[in-house]
């Protein structure tokens, strides 16, 4: 079946946050622009000066040497280097619907499935895949399901355990698909799969609709930005496009197809690194607050 056609079994209690980008609490960032307390239009000057903002409240003179805020310190340094490399924030922008000519990941088959992803909305437990390919898969000990914790190689065991997996929750996906699952699942505050498993709550969800929902509603907010964009150069003597400058110097951006199939694994892993973070609680600012929302209007 298709992305959106799986079965899914009664499941647990699970609470979802979801939220706009522009309505972001902060408790959960929308995305790595919210993170340094910015909006998708940020200029690099302004991402700059946020990324130093963060930083300066992370100094050992402020913080003491305290480990959280050096855990969130380490993130703010990943975020960063995302969003100031004008070629992997362009990729990082088209993979999350930032762009006015992205496609839904979800939507494309012109990206190779290369990645895995295990649905954990669809988990049960069962150990089977970290028996069959311990490299690729292991079991969580808080939660008790399985996770996907190597990307590389060993595809035909990965097959394999996909193919006994009895309850079908394992996937093959793109890169830029895990990307947004990622992004989707650290949203979710989990539960115990036994606790699933007993009846709690009510209603099965597909993380895979959800992640592809939040993707069209970016994406919706873009197409209107630029159209309102476009209107207001209209009868301005201005030719060039605002999306040409969005992400600064491109001079050296070749876009083969190894060139972003590189550039979307590399973003998969960020994504993938900030779910950890996540769970960790180490992507909050411990003891200050982050700059407000600044866009380029203001």
């Amino acid at each position: 079946m298709g992305v959106f056609g799986r079965k899914r079994g009664g499941l647990g209690r699970i609470k979802v946050a979801y939220q706009d980008s522009a309505a972001a609490s902060e408790e959960i960032a929308d995305d790595f622009y919210a993170v340094l307390g910015l909006l998708p239009d940020a200029t690099p000057a302004q991402i700059k000066k946020a990324y130093y903002s963060c930083m300066k409240a992370c100094h050992p003179d402020l913080s003491g040497d305290d480990p959280e805020t050096t855990n969130f310190c380490m993130f703010i340094n990943e975020v960063y280097e995302i969003l100031s490399d004008p070629v992997q924030r362009r990729v990082y922008d088209e993979i999350h619907g930032y762009t006015a000519t992205a496609i839904n990941p979800f939507l494309s088959d012109s990206s190779p499935k290369d990645h895995v992803f295990v649905d954990e909305f669809s988990c049960i437990g069962c150990k089977n895949c970290a028996n069959v390919c311990s490299k690729v898969f292991g079991i969580e000990e808080d939660f008790g399901r399985a996770r996907v914790y190597d990307q590389c190689g060993h595809p035909d065991l990965i097959q394999q355990a996909i193919d006994s997996c009895p309850v079908d929750c394992i996937h093959w996906t793109s890169a830029a698909q895990l990307s947004l699952l990622e992004d989707e699942m650290r949203r979710i505050e989990r539960v115990n799969v036994a606790l699933m498993l007993s009846g709690m709550g009510s209603g099965a969800m597909d993380v895979f609709r959800m992640a592809s929902t939040r993707w069209e509603k970016r994406q919706s907010k873009v197409l209107e930005q630029a159209k309102v964009r476009m209107m207001k150069k209209k009868d301005s003597e201005k030719t060039e496009s605002y999306w040409d400058n969005l992400w600064g110097d491109r001079k050296d951006y070749t876009k083969t197809e190894e060139e972003v199939e590189d550039r979307s694994k590399r973003a998969a892993a960020a994504a993938r690194r900030w779910r950890e973070y996540s769970r960790r609680g180490a992507d909050k600012p411990p003891t200050f607050k982050l700059p407000e929302a600044i866009s380029n209007d203001n």
